[in-house]
C-alpha cells in the first residue's frame, strides 16, 4: 500500500534565532495518526526567495505540504507572496475577505490599520480558509493535480484548530482515501531513552512495515508506532495487537497512552483513589505546581504547593527541623523526607510531595556535586519514599528532569 507523504514548512526569522518550533512535533503526531509519512520539515526565514525555494523543495517530495506562519500584515509577512511567486499565480484582492478582517475588529472596536488589507489578498485558485480566532486566514492551493498546499498562520491558538477541523479533514479525503491507520502511542516516565529503546527492538523487528518513533525530553519518553491497513477492521486489530506487544516490553514505565502527559496521569490516578496532593519545591522552583495546575480540574486533587529555596522558609512554612538542615544540609534525603511530610501536614492533603537539589551551575561540591537531587513523597497512609537522583545537563534540564522524575514518585505511590 503506498503512503501519503506529508511536508512542513515553518516561516519565521525567530526560528533561525533561538524560537523553539512547537508545530513539527504536534504536526507530525496528527499526520502520522491520519496515515501520513512525514518526509520533512523546513524552517526558513522571512525572505520571498527561501520561502519559494523551500515550497518547491517539500512538493517535489509529498502530496501535501503545511505551511506555517508568515501571513499577518505586517512587512516581514511574505508567504502569500512567495507561494504566489513558486507556483507561478497572480495574488488576487477579495474584497469580502477584507469585511470580514474589518467586522472582527469592529467587534473589539478597534480600527483597521491599512496594512491588514494585505491579509485579503488570495493565491489565484486558492480556497480560503476561515480563521475564527484571527485575523489572518488560511488558504489551500491545488498544485499539479492532487497535491495540496495549505497556508496557515503561524500562532498555534490559530494555527492548531484550524489544522485540526479544516485542513487534516480535507488532506484525508484527498491523499488518504482507502487508507486506515492503526496507530498506538505511549508515553513513558522513570526510564533512559536507550532502555526504553532496547525493550522495544523485538517488537520492531516483528513489525516490518510499521513506522515507529522514540522521542526523550525532558525525562520522558515516547513512543509511537503506526501501520496503514486496508479496511477499519484490519486498523483495529493491529492496532491492538502493537498495544499489547508495546506494552508487554515497556509496560511498567508506562504512564499514560495517547497524549497523556505525566501530570494528567496522576491526577487521574488521584482522583480514581480520592487523594489529594500537595507539594514542596526547592530547586524546581514551581514547575512541579505549574504542571499539575496546567490539567483542567487539577482542583479536585491538588491542594497547594509551598517554594521553599531558603532553609528559613522550609523550617518556618514546612517545619523542617533547623538540627537537621544543620547536620544533614538541605540537599539530603532527610531533608527532602522531611519537606515532603511538611507539605503533607501544612495543607492537610493525603500525599506529600518534595524535591531539593542542586541545579547549578555553581554551588555543587564533591560529596554533593551538581546535579544531585532528592525527590521524597509522604504517605498515603504512613508510607513515604526518598529517590536519589545524577541528572546531567544544563541548570533547565535538571529542574525539568527532577520535576518528572517527582511527578513519577507521585504517579506509583498513589497506585500503591
Amino acid at each position: 500500500m503506498r503512503v501519503p507523504k506529508a511536508a512542513l514548512v515553518c516561516v519565521g526569522s525567530e526560528l533561525l534565532a533561538g524560537q523553539v518550533n512547537t508545530h513539527q512535533a504536534w504536526l507530525s503526531v496528527r499526520l502520522r495518526r491520519a496515515g501520513f509519512e512525514v518526509t520533512g520539515e523546513e524552517s526558513v526565514p522571512d525572505d520571498v526567495t527561501a520561502i519559494a525555494a523551500a515550497l518547491r523543495r517539500a512538493l517535489a517530495r509529498a502530496d501535501a505540504v503545511i505551511v506555517g506562519g508568515g501571513l499577518g500584515p505586517t512587512f516581514d509577512d511574505l508567504t502569500r507572496e512567495a507561494a504566489a511567486d513558486a507556483f507561478g499565480r497572480a495574488l488576487v484582492f477579495r474584497p469580502g475577505l477584507w469585511r470580514t478582517i474589518r467586522r472582527r475588529y469592529a467587534r473589539y472596536h478597534a480600527a483597521v490599520p491599512e496594512e491588514n488589507k494585505r491579509q485579503a489578498l488570495v493565491v489565484s485558485g486558492a480556497e480560503v480558509l476561515p480563521n475564527p480566532h484571527g485575523s489572518a486566514p488560511g488558504q489551500r492551493i491545488r498544485v499539479r493535480g492532487r497535491r495540496s498546499v495549505c497556508l496557515l498562520p503561524g500562532p498555534a491558538t490559530e494555527f492548531y484548530p484550524m489544522f485540526e477541523r479544516l485542513v487534516l479533514p480535507r488532506l484525508v479525503r484527498d491523499h488518504a482515501r482507502g487508507v486506515r491507520p492503526a496507530a498506538f502511542s505511549v508515553r513513558l516516565s522513570g526510564v533512559p531513552e536507550s532502555v526504553a529503546d532496547e525493550r522495544l527492538d523485538p517488537v520492531r523487528a516483528r513489525w516490518p512495515r510499521a513506522r515507529f518513533t522514540i522521542l526523550a525530553s525532558g525525562g520522558e519518553v515516547s513512543f509511537h508506532a503506526a501501520q496503514n491497513e486496508t479496511s477499519a477492521a484490519a486498523a483495529r486489530r493491529t492496532a491492538a495487537r502493537l498495544r499489547r506487544e508495546i506494552l508487554a516490553a515497556v509496560g511498567e514505565f508506562a504512564h499514560g497512552e495517547g497524549d497523556e502527559t505525566l501530570e494528567a496521569a496522576l491526577g487521574r490516578r488521584l482522583r480514581a483513589r480520592g487523594l489529594t496532593l500537595a507539594v514542596a519545591e526547592s530547586c524546581t522552583g514551581g514547575l512541579i505546581g505549574a504542571r499539575l495546575t496546567s490539567v483542567p480540574g487539577a482542583s479536585e486533587y491538588f491542594r497547594g504547593g509551598t517554594i521553599a529555596y531558603a532553609n528559613a522558609v522550609k523550617v518556618r512554612a514546612l517545619g523542617v527541623p533547623r538540627a537537621l538542615l544543620a547536620r544533614r544540609g538541605a540537599v539530603s534525603p532527610e531533608v527532602a523526607a522531611a519537606m515532603a511530610r511538611g507539605a503533607r501536614r501544612a495543607a492537610g492533603a493525603s500525599v506529600g510531595l518534595a524535591v531539593t537539589g542542586i541545579a547549578g551551575p555553581g554551588g555543587g561540591t564533591k560529596a554533593k556535586p551538581v546535579g544531585l537531587v532528592y525527590a521524597a513523597v509522604s504517605g498515603p497512609g504512613r508510607r513515604g519514599c526518598v529517590r536519589r537522583l545524577r541528572i546531567h545537563g544544563p541548570r533547565e534540564a535538571v529542574r525539568s528532569r527532577a520535576a518528572t522524575a517527582a511527578l513519577r514518585l507521585a504517579f506509583d505511590a498513589a497506585a500503591s
